[in-house]
């Protein structure tokens, strides 16, 4: 097979970039081809053993023509769109790319790792909402593939066939596991203590603020645990700059000022693994009102470590998956501090619940996931349809949408 991915690729690094990595790196388990990626913006031109990079097309433009051309001068037979808002737009643009790939004879799937609530303005005429933007991607694309159930009956209840949508898990990449003393030396942690971290790009929907309230209470039950923020915005601009002025004041005014410690920029991938191993607990606090799967539960399941998420439709999976006691009501303070108290405390859960996160992380490794990938992309090209495919998955138990973790 012929497989080209239409994203955003390194040195970016927001999120695209690691997910078709690692997809590409699972799906050349089963399918042993070179890949492509038709790059946005700066993305560098680039060949390696596994793909092909080049730099073709910006989200600032009408970028249809011009990837529908690169697309036939490499005789792709399957282009892989990595959704986002911010990158493809939510406009009539993404809609005519689709089109216009299937009418090239390329059979089109559009991977959505967030599905917004179907009122949401977009740009898309007619319509400006999210139902009539993924309505007219759905009606284009040859598929829609989803991380979760709730994301496949979100787009369903908006008048999305059922038949155009398949759900097929996030991976998960196994981390490499570092020695935790001489990771908390290399941090600045104490090596004895209990460690919480918030991993991740901060923004209002992360519930960071939420967090260091949490964090004060934990603090006073456990006076030696500290908390870790491994990350920073998006964008250093003067309002983002604001937001992270205000945190450190509240830490400040919260009395765990001296117990916090801040990254203070993007991660680099090579620093990942010891900000991980440093810590006991992953916390995920978020309140985002819209479905979708978290990157960072799957990183955090890759390395073993315990977390503690927010019960809101992103952590579907965690609590079906794992355990429904990894997750809390998003605005409980006293539920918040009370288990992740209880996960720095009582050993035996722990050891439990790092069991659960171990098979899920296995159950979910990116050879795991990318075989449905492929799969997919098989029958597409035989002339199913996604509907098809999906049927043949369900008794099947390798992959955990389709199971719960007993």
């Amino acid at each position: 097979m012929k497989i080209c991915h239409i994203t955003n690729f390194w040195p970016n690094y927001h999120g695209h970039a690691h997910y078709t990595e690692n997809l590409i790196d699972g799906v050349r388990t089963h399918d042993a081809a070179k890949h492509f990626v038709c790059g946005e913006g700066n993305t560098a031109a680039h060949e390696s053993e596994s793909y092909i990079a080049a730099p073709v097309w910006s989200r600032d433009g009408d970028y249809v023509e011009t990837i529908t051309a690169h697309l036939r001068s490499i005789g792709a037979e399957i282009a892989i769109v990595q959704y986002s808002n911010d990158l493809f737009g939510d406009d009539n643009r993404l809609p005519r790319l689709l089109a216009s790939l299937e009418a090239a004879g390329v059979r089109s799937i559009v991977v959505n790792h967030s599905i917004y609530p179907e009122t949401w303005k977009t740009r898309y005429q007619p319509g400006a909402d999210a139902a009539h933007f993924d309505r007219a991607v759905a009606g284009a694309a040859s598929c829609m593939v989803v991380h979760s159930e709730r994301m496949r009956r979100d787009l369903v209840s908006r008048g999305v066939s059922s038949r155009n949508v398949v759900v097929i898990p996030h991976g998960s990449k196994a981390m490499e596991r570092r020695d935790p003393a001489e990771s908390r030396r290399e941090l600045g942690l104490p090596e004895g203590a209990p460690v919480v971290l918030f991993f991740g790009f901060i923004w209002l929907g992360k519930g960071l603020d939420f967090l260091l309230d949490v964090f004060a209470r934990v603090k006073r039950r456990l006076p030696q645990t500290w908390f870790y923020i491994g990350g920073y915005t998006r964008q250093k601009v003067f309002y983002t700059k604001a937001y992270m002025a205000y945190l450190k004041a509240r830490m400040w005014s919260l009395g765990i000022a001296k117990q916090t410690r801040l990254f203070g920029d993007y991660v680099p991938d090579e620093r990942v693994p010891t900000i991980y191993s440093a810590a006991d607990v992953v916390a995920m606090p978020y309140n985002q009102p819209y479905s979708s799967v978290s990157g960072v539960v799957h990183q955090t399941a890759g390395i073993g470590k315990l977390m503690l998420c927010s019960q809101i439709p992103k952590f579907d999976e965690v609590e079906q998956y794992i355990s429904p006691d990894l997750v809390v009501p998003h605005d409980d303070k006293r539920a918040w501090s009370d288990q992740l108290v209880r996960l720095l405390t009582d050993a035996s859960h722990a050891e439990t619940m790092r069991a659960r996160i171990e098979r899920f992380a296995a159950e979910t490794s990116w050879p795991v996931v990318a075989k449905r990938h492929v799969e997919l992309y098989r029958a597409l090209l035989a002339g199913q349809d996604a509907a098809s495919i999906g049927a043949q998955w369900t008794g099947q138990e390798e992959v955990v949408p389709l199971r719960f973790a007993a």
